[in-house]
């Protein structure tokens, strides 16, 4: 297992994809109000945006910043991704080459209704969080690069992003303990930094 560097890129690239087939469940199954309330519920009666909710709202043009101002029409724009299936770019990873999760079916449970689509895996070094990791200048750097990663495109053509799904901390959350290369050494004795993938 090395550093654990992989361990936890594979978990936070699947822990996007989990999210993002969620979030086309959620938006396949209600309607835009009910959407809505979940995205931003009211917590002991008052209803606010977060953070990162603020950015989406500021990449949609739209400048309020009280939930409850928002037309019916901006509250759609807000809670639906829309998310194209035929053009969603991010797959599950896996730490081995199996060849046989290349081309998987998802969503076979009765409980996801019969939205099913077609999916894959990857290994998990070949994760585009993986370069960031590898790459990143600092926390803030990396931060900003895993908020900016597209992981599909919407039904307009435009891309939907890891901050569009609300997932930029959680994936920091995950990926914390493997900012910094690990201390080792060789056969010989020789200490050695490793850091990320090989």
């Amino acid at each position: 297992h090395l550093t654990g560097d992989i361990h936890a890129v594979t978990a936070a690239n699947n822990l996007l994809a989990a999210q993002m087939d969620a979030r086309i469940f959620h938006e396949l199954t209600q309607k835009d109000g009910p959407l809505f309330d979940r995205l931003v519920p009211k917590v002991k009666g008052v209803r606010k945006f977060s953070p990162i909710q603020l950015r989406r709202l500021k990449r949609l043009s739209i400048e309020k910043t009280d939930p409850d101002t928002l037309t019916d029409e901006e509250k759609t724009k807000f809670a639906r991704l829309n998310i194209d299936t035929s053009k969603i770019m991010w797959n599950r990873v896996v730490d081995l080459n199996d060849r046989f999760l290349r081309k998987i079916t998802i969503g076979q449970s009765p409980t996801e209704k019969g939205f099913t689509r077609e999916t894959a895996f990857d290994i998990s070094v070949a994760s585009e969080i993986m370069a960031i990791l590898a790459l990143g200048n600092d926390v803030d750097d990396i931060k900003e690069r895993l908020a900016s990663m597209v992981v599909a495109l919407d039904k307009s053509g435009n891309p939907v992003t890891a901050d569009d799904l609300g997932m930029t901390g959680a994936l920091l959350v995950l990926l914390r303990d493997a900012f910094e290369p690990t201390l080792m050494q060789s056969l010989e004795g020789t200490p050695v930094l490793v850091h990320t993938g090989p």
